[in-house]
């Protein structure tokens, strides 16, 4: 039999069509499959400014500038993991006191159909505009239970 011009077109069409059908039935199957794995997600962070909240021993926020790095993580259950940590320079938001120093600050949340929990803790160690030097740490945790209710609000901060 001798196939003509037409006859090759109307083949190469039906091969796109069963591709087509192929590949779309392929997707429709695999969403459940993409929908329920864990993802993960890093960032990192450089130079930007993160106020890590009041200073306690002096007025003001803390404020770190330098490098830091983001990990997100959620799994197919909808639960989910955040953890930070920045490492630079540090000043306050209030200048009246002078200080300036290095510091680090790490964090945590974790959530999931039990309980939902984040914590802190932060570093800093420098000196204050008349020269005297100062460490100061903190650290916090929050909990809620699955129903809601706070089980734990807790911030410490030690100044030496």
């Amino acid at each position: 039999m001798l196939r003509t011009h037409n006859s090759i077109f109307q083949g190469r069409y039906a091969v796109k069509r069963v591709l087509s059908l192929l590949a779309a039935l392929a997707a429709i199957l695999l969403v459940p499959v993409v929908a329920q794995a864990t993802t993960s997600q890093t960032i990192h962070v450089n130079g930007a400014p993160v106020d890590v909240g009041p200073a306690v021993c002096v007025p003001g926020d803390l404020v770190i500038t330098g490098n830091g790095v983001l990990h997100m993580t959620t799994n197919n259950a909808g639960d989910s993991w955040v953890t930070g940590t920045i490492e630079g320079s540090v000043t306050v938001t209030d200048p009246s006191s002078g200080f300036t120093g290095h510091a680090t600050a790490w964090f945590g949340v974790e959530d999931n159909n039990q309980n939902f929990v984040t914590h802190f803790r932060a570093n800093s160690t420098g000196t204050l505009g008349n020269g005297s030097p100062l460490t100061i740490h903190q650290e916090g945790q929050f909990t809620l239970n699955a129903q809601g209710l706070p089980v734990v609000n807790r911030v410490t901060a030690t100044c030496s």
